[in-house]
């Protein structure tokens, strides 16, 4: 019995030395996931939005959009929109993060669109998708590449009656992103955040 009793107290003393030590090390790196989070989200913006100026000449300032819809609340997410500005050009357009359901993850796909809502670029920021087929989508000739120069009636695959050609064995995925981005667009236009010369979305 006292055998039993020892090994239980080794093994609690072992199992509690273990969770402080993984408290300890989460406490350490939390700060340091977040600030590289947070950086590789700037350098994304950037990226995208670098057609409509120069990157080190950006400005980026989160927005508060009356009447705004949120397309994403499926998967738990909410559509934030992001200002982007140049002192010596002015306002330039916005950068927002679309979320959608792909085959094994929710991709989030940053997307930066003109004034007009026309697609100036995107960068995939996350995405857990099968190696070698879904997971092709963050290179931007296989998908994203195609949304650029679009609005948001473009935006569909060609398997749906629409524009752009889905990533070869990777439907589910094509889809989710391609949809996501729409979704994002047209509820931004809605809002009424773009000039598009009739009082309307894109």
């Amino acid at each position: 019995m006292g055998e039993i009793l020892k090994l239980g107290f080794v093994l609690m003393a072992v199992t509690l030395a273990a969770a402080v030590a993984l408290g300890l090390a989460n406490w350490k790196t939390a700060p340091v996931i977040v600030e590289q989070e947070l950086m590789a989200r700037q350098n994304a913006m950037t990226e995208a939005a670098s057609v409509l100026a120069p990157g080190d000449s950006l400005v980026f300032d989160s927005l508060c959009v009356q009447g705004l819809g949120n397309p994403y609340a499926l998967v738990d997410q909410e559509l934030q929109v992001v200002a982007v500005s140049s002192p010596g050009l002015g306002d330039l357009g916005y950068v927002f993060t679309a979320y959608g359901k792909g085959y094994s993850s929710v991709v989030q796909t940053l997307v930066c669109v003109d004034l007009t809502g026309t697609v100036a670029g995107s960068v995939v920021l996350y995405q857990q998708e099968t190696p070698g087929l879904g997971a092709n989508v963050v290179k931007p000739e296989k998908l994203i590449g195609q949304f650029t120069g679009r609005v948001a009636a473009g935006i569909l695959l060609k398997k749906d009656g629409g524009e752009i050609d889905s990533i070869t064995g990777s439907t589910i995925t094509s889809r989710a992103v391609t949809n996501s981005v729409r979704l994002g667009i047209e509820a931004m236009g809605e809002a009424g955040l773009f000039d598009t010369g009739e009082g309307g979305a894109p």
